[in-house]
């Protein structure tokens, strides 16, 4: 039986102050899929020079409703917690 939950569990949750200090702080530039000059409920920021898609995707964003959502790949946050930090660094 598949498990329907396995790749949501690559994501963490975080505010959009979060999500908007990462795409800032992230070291290399950041392409939006679909471009930030389309309309779009879903986004998705991609490292093109990490490899293909979905292995490339560090961050997201969409809007259902009046409800918005962020999320940031786990990994990242992780090895950010690892440096010695009690959380992720975009998340102080």
């Amino acid at each position: 039986m598949a498990q329907p939950f396995v790749l949501r569990e690559r994501w963490f949750d975080v505010s959009a102050p979060e999500f908007e200090a990462f795409l800032r702080d992230y070291p290399r530039h950041l392409e939006a899929r679909p471009p930030l000059n389309r309309k779009a409920n879903y986004r998705e920021w991609i490292d093109p020079n990490i490899g293909a898609w979905p292995g490339n995707a560090l961050g997201k964003s969409w809007k259902r409703g009046g409800c918005l959502g962020y999320q940031i790949r786990l990994d990242l946050v992780l090895k950010v917690s690892a440096q010695e930090r009690r959380s992720c660094l975009w998340c102080d």
